[in-house]
């Protein structure tokens, strides 16, 4: 399959909240499977390049599995990595780790929000820093969102968006920002990490939207309608 210049993505499905969407996959894309996340890839007929956890929240002998963690590390045991349940990585942590190491700059995360646990939704969003932090971009992806992180840059938007879109100082202070193409406008203004002035802005369906800042760590999250 020719890709073109489409830069090769690594694809990672944790175990958070999931609604089945289409996720597209093509030559020299990478797929990650974080513990239970590796249900959520069997029911897209996804099978993973690795599968990754400690297998705490997917029972080897899941009955809703296709294929077992065991009867794959019985046939195929290089797809298989264990992690033992004393940690400093997450599992999506510890998988991003391992594409990057393979070469991968572009990370998406499906199921890395939600779920029973809010800490493991932190924790994903600090990953999206790590990404930024090791070269990387990284997007945290679900059926009507997309969060990501802004360092020290411009992001723009095209024409057509539409729904909520919030920004967050992840640092103690954001200097530079300035938004433009949404419905509420700031010119070189400053956002801070405990004051939420950028929570629920909106596309202008007939504009491009635009994001910049000059110094610190912006958080965006789109809410898509």
């Amino acid at each position: 399959m020719n890709t073109g210049n489409r830069e090769p993505k690594c694809v990672i499905i944790s175990a958070g909240s999931f609604v089945p969407v289409d996720i597209p996959l093509y030559e020299g894309d990478y797929c990650i499977a974080c513990d239970a996340g590796f249900r959520y890839a069997q029911e897209l007929g996804i099978l993973p390049d690795l599968i990754v956890g400690d297998f705490d929240s997917a029972s080897e002998q899941d009955p809703y599995l296709v294929h077992s963690i065991e009867e794959i590390e019985l046939h195929d045991p290089d797809r298989i990595v264990r992690l033992n349940v004393v940690k400093d990585d997450t599992d999506t942590m510890k998988a991003v780790k391992i594409g990057l190491s393979k070469g991968y700059r572009k990370f998406y995360l499906y199921g890395a929000t939600g779920g029973k646990r809010i800490d493991h939704t932190l924790a994903n969003i600090q990953t999206l820093l790590f990404i930024k932090h090791n070269g990387g971009k990284g997007y945290i992806m679900d059926s009507d969102k997309m969060l990501m992180i802004a360092e020290n840059e411009q992001l723009i938007f095209n024409v057509g968006n539409s729904g909520y879109i919030s920004v967050f100082s992840l640092s103690e202070v954001s200097k530079g920002v300035t938004l433009k193409g949404l419905m509420y406008t700031l010119d070189n203004g400053e956002l801070r990490n405990d004051f939420p002035l950028g929570v629920s802005n909106e596309f202008i369906i007939d504009e491009e939207a635009s994001i910049s800042v000059e110094q610190g760590t912006l958080l965006i999250v789109l809410q898509f309608k």
